[in-house]
């Protein structure tokens, strides 16, 4: 079977990240802001009290922190319960990806490949407490393996690809993901 490190990105990032949600959780309060904004990776055209801009620029760091813990939790169970802790359980393709890490984990696979990483998120809208954002990754292909070699998964690399996420700030002040998708 063929998966996209992309897909296992977007549904590992589909968890941008810090604490599980419950029915009970109360979300924290967001900047206002809106629904059409600029891009992070031009900050220098953004006024630096822009709260567009800010809230942008704190989820780009949640996102990178996300990527971050996906690549270690191949191989660090502490990374890879850090990674559990940024996702909602509503997020099904963050779940996905992590179920793939805690495998390699369980039944003593490696990974053999490469990392992904985030290279622009843009907040699309803003609705309430709910942040939508299209994270652009990049990860290049890898295999999941026995400790005999043999092929237990590969993933395809992927440059580029968009995944659209929804996010929430918990009363913690931290990010967790509630849904991802891919797009492309």
């Amino acid at each position: 079977m063929r998966t996209p490190v992309g897909c296992v990105l977007g549904l590992a990032l589909a968890g941008l990240l810090l604490g599980a949600c419950g029915d009970d959780d109360q979300p924290g309060t967001l900047p206002d802001v809106t629904p059409s904004t600029p891009s992070v990776e031009s900050p220098s055209a953004i006024p630096s009290g822009d709260a567009t801009a800010q809230l942008e620029a704190e989820i780009t760091a949640f996102m990178e922190q996300y990527a971050e813990a996906i690549n270690e939790s191949w191989t660090s169970e502490d990374a890879l319960a850090k990674r559990r802790e940024m996702f909602a359980d509503t997020c099904e393709s963050c779940l996905a990806g992590w179920e793939f890490a805690q495998r390699a984990h369980s039944e003593a696979l490696r990974f053999v490949g490469g990392t992904a990483s985030i290279s622009k998120v843009r907040v699309d809208r803003v609705d309430d407490n709910i942040v939508t954002v299209s994270a652009f990754t990049n990860s290049e292909p890898g295999d999941l393996l026995t400790a005999d070699g043999e092929l237990v998964q590969h993933f395809d690399g992927a440059i580029e690809t968009q995944i659209s996420y929804q996010i929430r700030r918990e009363r913690n002040g931290a990010w967790i993901i509630l849904l991802g998708e891919v797009l492309t």
